[in-house]
């Protein structure tokens, strides 16, 4: 658990623990309770009076000097990369490293006399007439020596002005005096020889104003005589010229007038030929432009209907392809049908050829033996759909219904001959009553 620390723009909040000392200006932070803790430091400008009283001089003159300071945290930098102005922490924290929890009274009271010390020491190096007739330089220099340590202590000095300069001994108001009478005795001198010498000149002045007036009066006479005479000689050319500039002009202004005429009608010809002109371009360009319209549009229709035509030849070679290969794959599949077909004839009747020789060349008792081989395997055919039957339920009046499927097997191998006979016309049991003879008489 902890608090928000709000840090305004005009102070700096410290927030110390175990996690180490964190800055904020202007921002929020979180503060844990018990284990950390928050210190605020004050940003804004703080003036401070400088009052040195009786320092001495290089001359040893003792003086009182008041000055007025502006003195600030150092919060804000510029940063020479973006242009930007930033908080300049190293600053704020040499000066909370000096001064946080201390009050603004004891901060002043530190920064004052550090201002007052290096005040009294620039005016060790001055005289008190330099002091007092440059009271900028002076301020520059007390400037210059306090940026340093001002630096060091985290601060920085925004403006420093000289208010009051005076002395115990009088010295400034003789030097005053002095200078004052210095002044007022240069001041009635230059009046007097400047009063001296201004009458001389107007003496001299008039004197030859007079000369130069009368010396300008006759000459402006003779001049406004001559310049009458000039006017009227003048006036005459000027009324010879005129009458024979007017001559001139009329000459030139009928002679302009008919070539105007000229021009404007030749201009008109020259207009209606190039309209007609145009006119002909016109027709010319409209009867070209329906010639290319119809010639495109032919081209159109002879593209349309070679389009068309092409699409059917397309369509008529795609169908004739397809039938051919249609033909082609049912003809494929018939003949290979007709030669499995014709193969599996002909290895049939080579078996039932081979099977008649054989038969032919066995007798009669070797028919029996090999139908009588194979009655267990016939009878074995007949009764194996029997395995098929999960549950059989026999019916009987008399109960001998069980014995009954032994007796249906023995009847169905007993028809045997008999199909035998009807299927291949060998007669079974004549063959086998044969043998059976033939054995009899072989025993006896």
């Amino acid at each position: 658990m902890g608090n928000i620390i709000v840090a305004p723009p005009n102070e700096a909040a410290i927030i110390s623990g175990p996690r180490g000392s964190r800055l904020y200006v202007g921002k929020t932070a979180f503060q844990f309770w018990c284990i950390e803790r928050t210190e605020k430091l004050s940003l804004e400008l703080m003036t401070i009076a400088i009052d040195s009283v009786e320092a001495e001089t290089t001359k040893g003159v003792r003086v009182i000097v008041k000055s007025i300071a502006q003195v600030k945290v150092r919060a804000t930098k510029l940063d020479q990369a973006t242009g930007r102005i930033g908080i300049d922490q190293i600053g704020i924290r040499h000066a909370a490293q000096h001064f946080l929890g201390s009050s603004i009274a004891d901060i002043h009271e530190a920064v004052r006399r550090t201002l007052e010390g290096h005040q009294r020491q620039i005016l060790g190096t001055l005289t008190v007439e330099e002091i007092y007739k440059d009271r900028a330089a002076f301020s520059e220099r007390v400037r210059e020596h306090t940026d340093t340590d001002l630096n060091a202590m985290g601060f920085e000095l925004v403006s420093y002005a000289v208010v009051s300069i005076d002395d115990t001994g009088g010295y400034m108001l003789s030097l005053g005096a002095t200078q004052t009478a210095l002044v007022k005795r240069e001041a009635r001198e230059g009046m007097a020889r400047n009063e001296s010498e201004a009458t001389k000149k107007v003496a001299t002045y008039e004197s030859e104003a007079e000369i130069v007036s009368a010396e300008a009066r006759r000459a402006a006479h003779v001049a406004a005589n001559q310049e009458r005479e000039l006017e009227a000689e003048s006036d005459r050319d000027l009324q010879l010229k005129m009458a024979a500039y007017q001559l001139e002009v009329n000459q030139k202004k009928a002679e302009a007038d008919a070539a105007t005429a000229i021009e404007a009608a030749k201009q008109q010809q020259a207009v209606t030929r190039e309209t007609m002109e145009q006119q002909n371009e016109e027709m010319q360009v409209r009867i070209l432009i329906a010639e290319k319209e119809v010639e495109r549009e032919k081209r159109l229709k002879d593209g349309h209907s070679q389009a068309v035509l092409m699409k059917q030849r397309n369509e008529a070679e795609a169908i004739r392809v397809m039938a051919d290969a249609e033909s082609s794959r049912i003809k494929a599949i018939g003949d290979a049908e007709a030669a499995a077909i014709l193969a599996k004839g002909e290895a049939e009747a080579a078996v039932l050829e081979k099977k008649a020789v054989a038969y032919q060349k066995y007798g009669d008792a070797a028919m029996v033996e090999m139908v009588v081989d194979k009655l267990p395997a016939i009878a074995h055919a007949m009764a194996d759909p029997l395995k098929q039957t999960e549950k059989m339920v026999f019916v009987s009046n008399d109960g001998s219904a069980g014995s009954q499927l032994t007796g249906d097997v023995t009847r169905m191998v007993s028809q045997l001959p008999e199909a035998v006979k009807h299927l291949t016309g060998f007669d079974m049991s004549k063959a086998m009553a044969a043998a059976a003879g033939q054995r009899e008489s072989v025993t006896m």
